[in-house]
């Protein structure tokens, strides 16, 4: 099986090892932080490619109480912030007609990665942005049209691209600090790319099972 595994920062991916004992082919594409370099850089990967299998991996921010460092599948993703901001309120696409919210790869405006669950991690809707959020408004702009558990900047980009090429795709992410909570010193970046990258050595060794 060829698998690919995505990261978006060379943050994420230091010190990430292939396992050596494994009979898959296993490449590693650090894509670039955002949307538009995730895009450009798995479209030409996967056409370049062909993998059998992404595995998207990275850190996270949540607007929960999950605890720093805990590893969570994303099972659905939007592009939150591609709208129309009137006054104080924002609109979707989908929301001002000026596209189908049930136009594949879309589900109710929803990127929905569902046909490969992994039974030893929590479920979680994200929301993509261009902008970490950091301002109450925008925060509570977000949880009342998405009520999402995590944010990051590229996981809506990878549904995009796995769905539309029709690749199976797991999005793992782990968590290393809670939405708006700029002081970084209450952040844990190091033990959530550990704890990621020990889930990744483990999906891999199991792969097998959940396609």
């Amino acid at each position: 099986m060829n698998i690919v595994v995505v990261f978006a920062s060379e943050v994420e991916a230091h010190n990430f090892t292939i396992p050596k004992d494994s009979n898959h082919t296993i490449s590693v594409l650090v894509s670039g932080v955002g949307s538009y370099a995730t895009l450009y850089s798995l479209t030409k990967y996967c056409i370049q490619n062909t993998p059998d299998v992404i595995l998207h991996a990275g850190i996270c921010g949540t607007f929960t109480t999950l605890p720093l460092g805990t590893v969570v599948q994303v099972v659905s993703d939007c592009f939150a912030d591609v709208g129309v901001q009137e006054q104080q309120s924002f609109k979707t696409l989908f929301e001002m007609n000026l596209a189908n919210a049930d136009l594949y790869p879309f589900t109710q405006g929803w990127l929905n990665l569902t046909d490969y669950l992994l039974p030893f991690l929590p479920q979680v809707h994200a929301i993509t942005v261009n902008t970490i959020s950091s301002s109450p408004q925008h925060i509570a702009m977000y949880i009342n049209t998405y009520n999402p558990h995590i944010e990051t900047m590229e996981g809506a980009a990878v549904h995009y691209v796995a769905l539309q090429e029709h690749i199976p795709c797991i999005h793992i992410r782990a968590v290393s600090n809670a939405v708006g909570d700029r002081d970084k010193e209450k952040w844990n970046i190091s033990g959530a790319v550990s704890n990621l990258h020990e889930v990744i050595h483990s999906i891999i060794a199991e792969i097998e099972n959940y396609f």
